[in-house]
């Protein structure tokens, strides 16, 4: 397909791409087996800023290979971020985004934190509807799956010292993926107390690359041991972290506990399940430290009994009800193992905005065509 981006003399990306990557026939998809599985799409969009602070004009070119020098500060001290937001084709057949501009800020946010330039909310946006519009062939039909967008913000210029790097590369590809767990099927995962996600006062609430590649080891083990994920918990393994990368709530006494600390990601689903519990189902919404053991039922808590529901979220899991937490050998169950009620509502709701199939009253779903 013709890649009809105007190009000029100070448009850096294209040289950076090598070209032969095997482009996958979305006519030969599978889209009632879509996994999570790498699949390449027919291009992906970039802009580079040097010194002079000013970002190239944006390209958008066949799928390819990044080429890098190795000396680039990504690959040497891990200057690295990622985004990820979803494009989904609707009822209606249109194809939305859910909330690039947040995405964006989050970006800002995390770049300033690692000294990378950020592309400001405009061009973020562009960028990645002039990808996704490049890729509208691999978005999966309705209820099929989503077009998986992973925005991605480098560090490229070369260094030798530690510092940060002169030249930052900020891209877009695309992946079509299926549910990252079973949809509305509950997972058990495991509380682990031999690795922490992140240091109290460290990066963790930053959508850093090297955030990620620590939770391999543990998180293949929780599996191993037949568990869907990891449950990670503070450096006193007393307060709930994460699942894995996705956001953790429960529902206790007509509550909705969001749990919440400095060191994890401030989650855009995670926000946009607060707002419509609080907003369209009229639920109390604590966010802050929550207790394992207020969770589980145990200690002090005993006598409340555990969490009537809990459940995950985040960009690819949206919402995943948990239906059982391992601790300490023994396996805590919510709900009789169920999906219970508020975890289902909340669901059905975010996907019908997602999917057109309920009304955007918020102004979350940007439309791509």
């Amino acid at each position: 397909m013709s890649m009809s981006t105007a190009l000029d003399a100070k448009t850096r990306f294209p040289a950076m791409v090598a070209r032969g990557a095997p482009i996958a026939d979305p006519a030969a998809i599978d889209w009632e087996a879509l996994g999570f599985a790498p699949i390449v799409t027919e291009a992906m969009t970039g802009t580079v800023r040097g010194a002079d602070g000013v970002w190239d004009e944006p390209a958008t070119v066949p799928s390819g290979s990044l080429v890098l020098p190795p000396h680039a500060t990504a690959l040497n001290y891990g200057q690295a971020l990622f985004e990820g937001l979803k494009a989904r084709r609707g009822v209606d057949g249109r194809v939305r985004l859910f909330r690039p501009r947040d995405n964006a800020r989050r970006m800002a946010a995390g770049a300033a934190r690692f000294m990378l330039a950020a592309p400001g909310e405009e061009l973020f946006v562009r960028v990645v509807l002039d990808c996704v519009r490049a890729n509208l062939a691999w978005v999966p039909p309705a209820g099929k799956g989503s077009l998986y967008i992973r925005p991605l913000l480098l560090g490229t210029g070369r260094t030798l010292g530690l510092g940060p790097s002169p030249e930052t590369l900020f891209m877009v590809y695309a992946n079509p993926v299926g549910l990252y767990f079973k949809g509305l099927a509950p997972i058990t995962v495991l509380a682990g107390e031999e690795h922490q996600r992140a240091a109290e006062r460290g990066t963790g609430n930053v959508k850093a690359a090297g955030n990620y590649a620590p939770c391999f080891l543990p998180v293949a083990a929780a599996k191993a041991a037949g568990f869907a994920d990891l449950l990670y918990l503070d450096q006193s393994c007393e307060r709930i972290e994460e699942v894995g990368s996705a956001n953790f709530c429960a529902v206790k006494g007509k509550k909705l506990l969001v749990a919440d600390s400095p060191s994890i990601l401030p989650g855009i689903t995670r926000d946009s399940v607060e707002r419509l519990a609080r907003e369209r189902f009229g639920m109390e919404v604590e966010r802050g430290a929550l207790g394992l053991e207020r969770v589980l039922g145990l200690g002090e808590w005993a006598a409340e009994g555990p969490a009537e529901e809990a459940f995950c979220t985040g960009t690819a899991a949206i919402i995943s009800p948990i239906g059982g937490v391992s601790f300490r050998g023994r396996l805590h169950v919510f709900g009789g193992g169920e999906v219970g009620a508020v975890t289902r509502s909340l669901h059905d709701e975010l996907d019908g905005i997602q999917t057109g199939r309920l009304p955007d009253t918020r102004g979350w779903t940007m439309p791509v065509d």
